[in-house]
């Protein structure tokens, strides 16, 4: 008797790992290999996948390419899918639609190749005038960081015929010091901070040596 039911569970056991392996074997497959456009296999990118006609949770996968690149999205219903690809320091990569069927193996026939961004910049820029709204050419401009200074030197510009002048950033946050002068003119000083790639504008108003 205890033989009879010990077979029977392990007959149920097998069935159902049979069941399950069927189950997985009947969904779609993704391969392919994802590397720096004109360069080596990129590791780490995030693949993740939907259905393209559908919002549901269910229809969405995620997986990371492996040390050459290459990547692996199992258990897709059949649907049209579409492909997104990110990775720090590259443009995200959307692909076309990919139709997906039951128990299909489909390899990518080129690599996805990810290009890199542009690394983005702050800018303060300006102008400087006379108290009287009048604008100041010639005036010497310099800039410096506040706090740690993360390795930037003190910069120096001279304004243009309009006064204005301009100064590119590293694109993280921060805070730094403007400085105008001007012969026959008080130095002035204004605080600016930035945070990211962002533009900001500031004036200096210069008042006359008495």
């Amino acid at each position: 008797m205890k033989l009879k039911i010990t077979y029977a569970i392990i007959s149920w056991l097998v069935l159902i790992a049979f069941l399950s392996i069927s189950a997985q074997a009947q969904h779609g497959v993704v391969k392919g290999k994802v590397k720096e456009q004109g360069g080596k296999a990129l590791e780490g990118v995030i693949v993740r996948t939907r259905a393209a006609n559908a919002s549901n949770e269910k229809d969405r996968h995620e997986t990371k390419t492996d040390g050459k690149g290459d990547f692996e999205l199992t258990g897709l219903a059949t649907a049209d899918y579409i492909l997104t690809f990110e990775h720090p320091g590259f443009r995200t990569f959307t692909s076309r639609r990919l139709e997906v069927k039951d128990g299909e193996i489909i390899k990518l026939r080129q690599a996805v190749e990810l290009s890199r961004e542009r690394e983005g910049f702050a800018v303060i820029r300006g102008a400087v005038f006379t108290s009287e709204g009048i604008s100041l050419p010639n005036a010497g401009v310099t800039i410096e960081r506040l706090g740690e200074n993360h390795g930037f030197k003190k910069r120096e510009t001279t304004s243009g015929e309009g006064g204005e002048f301009a100064f590119r950033l590293p694109n993280d946050k921060a805070t730094y010091r403007v400085t105008a002068k001007a012969r026959g003119f008080q130095p002035l000083s204004k605080e600016v901070s930035v945070d990211s790639d962002e533009v900001r504008q500031i004036a200096l108003a210069l008042e006359r040596i008495k």
